[in-house]
């Protein structure tokens, strides 16, 4: 009945989060959000090839690691990818 009338529940409360985290995870890494959502939609146009996914609830985080022989902490890039199923065809 909410439909009828015009009224529905909004997600806004999800999409703000999602850019609140987007801008925690840029400003932790030094680098702009807008390169973030570029590597993040790449990755998805790439493993669309092979795989189905959930791309609405892939999870990008860039943070900063201490590693062997550097100095100074690293940037480490991880991802996790809801996979829906694999496919045995590439799309192009």
């Amino acid at each position: 009945m909410r439909r009828m009338f015009g009224f529905h529940r909004s997600n806004s409360g999800e999409i703000a989060r999602k850019r609140l985290q987007l801008v925690l995870v840029s400003d932790q890494s030094g680098c702009s959000p807008g390169l973030i959502e570029g590597i993040r939609d790449e990755m998805i146009t790439v493993l669309s090839r092979y795989m189905e996914l959930d791309s609405k609830r892939i999870d990008i985080c860039l943070a900063r690691m201490e590693y062997a022989g550097a100095k100074e902490p690293v940037p480490v890039l991880s991802a996790k990818v809801p996979i829906r199923r694999f496919t045995n065809m590439r799309n192009e």
